[in-house]
């Protein structure tokens, strides 16, 4: 009697335990399962975000194609993603302003300059139609930033000439805001962040020095580099 009494005892504990164990592993699947569909969809979430960006800069590259593509006006520089102008501009040693007496080879230079301001307006409106016509763009705007850079022809005046390429740059905005073009124009509606920047000595991308004519391949450097890059926030 008292052997059967201790089988029932065993048995019933280990029916208790065998219970405790499934509702263990019932809670650990389920828990398991919750966390592996919260990673599920942080995982989209990062796959959909990601593809938004993509189709972001696809459109991007659609509205900077007629930039690459004048071949006049602009040198698009693959390495660095960003624009030069096609064309010299030169001014007279110091100076900054675009203005006749200031600017070498002035008639010519201003309309080329006045033909890359349009072309880039014209960007610029494209880019807000693309916005406005697509509600996925709604948190995308650009950061376009207009930087100057100096030639490198003395080693003493680096502060000088970094203070020099950025009142150039300045100088170019200011020429092309005075004839109406205007990246900032509240009919964009903040779509441009506009930065003008002096590169000075610095920078990527420079022409090297040639030690057979220093001037030559300095002067060079002396130019204007535009990017256009896209500020992508989270789509709604």
């Amino acid at each position: 009697m008292k052997k059967g009494n201790n089988e029932g005892v065993f048995w019933t504990s280990f029916s208790d335990l065998m219970t405790s164990l499934f509702f263990i592993v019932l809670t650990l699947y389920v828990l398991t399962f919750l966390m592996l569909k919260k990673k599920e969809k942080e995982l989209q979430n990062t796959v959909d975000d990601l593809q938004h960006k993509l189709e972001v800069y696809d459109m991007v590259e659609q509205n900077l194609k007629p930039l690459k593509e004048d071949t006049k006006l602009f040198r698009y520089e693959e390495a660095y993603k960003r624009f030069t102008l096609a064309f010299d501009v030169n001014f007279k040693l110091g100076k900054h302003d675009i203005l006749p007496g200031q600017l070498l080879n002035y008639s010519f230079t201003v309309e080329k300059i006045k033909e890359v301001g349009y072309q880039l307006q014209n960007t610029i409106y494209s880019l807000a139609k693309s916005k406005t016509n697509n509600p996925g763009m709604e948190n995308v705007s650009y950061l376009v930033i207009i930087a100057g850079s100096a030639s490198h022809l003395s080693d003493g005046y680096q502060l000088n000439d970094y203070e020099l390429s950025y009142r150039r740059a300045y100088s170019l905005w200011n020429y092309w805001k005075s004839i109406g073009i205007n990246f900032e124009a509240d009919r964009y509606n903040g779509l441009v962040d506009l930065q003008i920047a002096g590169n000075g000595w610095g920078g990527v991308g420079r022409f090297p020095r040639d030690p057979k004519n220093h001037y030559k391949s300095e002067v060079k450097n002396q130019r204007f580099i535009i990017q256009i890059v896209p500020k992508i926030g989270k789509a709604n």
